[in-house]
């Protein structure tokens, strides 16, 4: 879909589909007299999730929908978003290819007319995708070719804002859904490395017999068990300038059976979307890319499969970190933990500014926030802070946990310095999850995401299909636009 922007009046603009989003009891004269034409101004007064369908061959565009957004006072961001979505379903259902959307709200809102506009960009993309790259026959109507965003007001840059966080999610989405056998470590070091191609970025792969050199175990002893070599991907954007530093550390685990700890078969087929938190920091940099923020960025995604075999660690094995401190391995199954803390204690050695790390790491996240938040614990309390205005504002949500001494306790090994379970019993599993995290990056400033919670749908919800969400990517990179206006080297 080829996003544009247009400031003129929506008269002199040609579409098969006219959106008019309107809130309740403010539908503008000119939508009612157009209601009021075909006897049902009666039928749409601007109800949140209404909308109507109307002809009106007489005009540039050949058909009017009328989106209802409910009382002004009470509308969120993300209802923008899900009006666009049910603009870009209403449109493939007509069979329309070319779709315009009216900014003209006639008075004060809650949101500013560029949040808006960038929100509805960001609804109909993210709403165009479908994850369907291995069907035969695609489901859905004509694919929409145009959206153009109309308003009296300079918006353009709004307006291309929302196309880039939208296309980098979808990025990132399309990259999710590829199944285990298809997107292995290698081939995601080969999908990084033409991203990096692409967008000019620095790329180093790291090899297995370049992390055994290195002393990189967590990852080693993750691997071990499958025929797929590990590897630890290296993105770098700006490299070599004077800017403020973040590194982005992203779970890849490809396919997570649990190892010898192996999970229950029921949902298992999911486990291709345990490297998420990898390909989540993938789209951050592609917008980072885009939307040209003046930051030097590293992202470090260690990849891997976690699988049961002759080979295999066991429960019980001791592995030596990068960093030098030893793990006792209770749970196969607390696999992400383990890669994760090698690439954050790579990561300090860059001495950055800050370290976000992004990880479908616990299911006990899901337990804690259900379906609607993204588990959020650290040590930089001020970037957390922006993380969860940016949070409100995407509707990628987070909401922090806490790191007290008690939870470092609770992560202390019998035999070795660490273990990488805190319980049998699950107790406080995503935050002392955290906690051993935070045992491998040291005083430098750090946030933890885990985004197991929200990284997959089960079914059609929002604006977002059956399968990965893409969720984290414009959240971090809205955060990272706004952070760098904060920090100064």
């Amino acid at each position: 879909m080829k996003v544009e922007f247009a400031r003129k009046d929506f008269g002199a603009v040609s579409a098969d589909l006219l959106v008019v989003p309107c809130f309740k009891a403010k539908v503008p004269a000119w939508a009612h007299a157009e209601l009021a034409k075909v006897g049902v101004e009666k039928d749409f007064v601007g109800e949140k999730g209404k909308y109507y369908l109307l002809p009106d061959k007489g005009k540039p565009y050949k058909r009017l929908m009328l989106i209802g957004l409910g009382k002004e006072k009470n509308v969120e961001l993300d209802d923008f978003r899900l009006a666009a979505a049910k603009a870009v379903r209403g449109a493939k259902s007509a069979r329309l290819a070319n779709v315009a959307i009216l900014l003209d709200f006639n008075g004060a809102m809650r949101h500013s007319e560029k949040d808006v506009a960038t929100a509805m960009v960001e609804g109909a993309l993210l709403s165009d995708l479908k994850l369907e790259p291995y069907k035969k026959k695609k489901k859905g109507g004509r694919k929409i070719e145009r959206l153009v965003m109309i308003s009296k007001m300079d918006l353009a840059s709004a307006v291309d804002d929302g196309r880039v966080l939208a296309e980098s999610q979808n990025y990132a989405r399309l990259v999710a859904v590829e199944p285990a056998n298809i997107m292995t470590p290698r081939k995601l070091a080969e999908v990084a490395r033409q991203l990096a191609k692409e967008h000019g970025f620095g790329f180093r792969a790291m090899g297995k017999g370049e992390l055994e050199r290195k002393g990189m175990n967590g990852i080693l002893a993750v691997s071990r068990g499958s025929v797929q070599e590990p590897v630890l991907i290296e993105l770098k954007y700006n490299s070599g300038k004077k800017l403020p530093h973040v590194v982005l550390v992203g779970k890849g685990i490809t396919f997570d059976s649990g190892g010898i700890s192996i999970k229950p078969s029921k949902g298992m087929d999911t486990m291709k979307f345990d490297k998420c938190g990898a390909v989540t920091m993938m789209g951050v940099m592609r917008a980072a890319a885009e939307m040209k923020l003046p930051l030097k960025i590293t992202a470090l995604l260690p990849a891997t499969e976690n699988m049961p075999s002759g080979s295999a660690t066991k429960p019980g094995d001791i592995v030596r970190m990068y960093n030098g401190k030893t793990v006792e391995i209770l749970n196969t199954d607390a696999e992400g933990r383990l890669i994760l803390g090698d690439a954050l204690a790579y990561a300090c050695e860059a001495k950055p500014d800050l370290i976000i790390d992004a990880a479908t790491l616990t299911g006990a996240v899901l337990v804690v926030l259900g379906k609607h938040g993204i588990g959020m614990l650290g040590t930089d309390h001020k970037a957390m802070r922006e993380i969860y205005d940016r949070g409100m504002e995407t509707n990628e949500r987070v909401w922090e946990l806490p790191l007290w001494k008690e939870y470092s306790e609770m992560i202390k090994g019998d035999y070795a310095d660490l273990k990488n379970i805190g319980s049998e019993s699950g107790e406080a599993g995503t935050i002392t999850a955290a906690a051993f995290l935070k045992e491998f990056v040291g005083s430098t400033p750090w946030v933890h995401l885990d985004i197991a919670s929200v990284e997959w749908s089960d079914g059609d919800s929002g604006y977002f299909c059956k399968g990965p969400t893409g969720k984290g990517v414009r959240l971090l990179a809205t955060f990272l636009r706004e952070w760098q206006k904060t920090i100064k080297k």
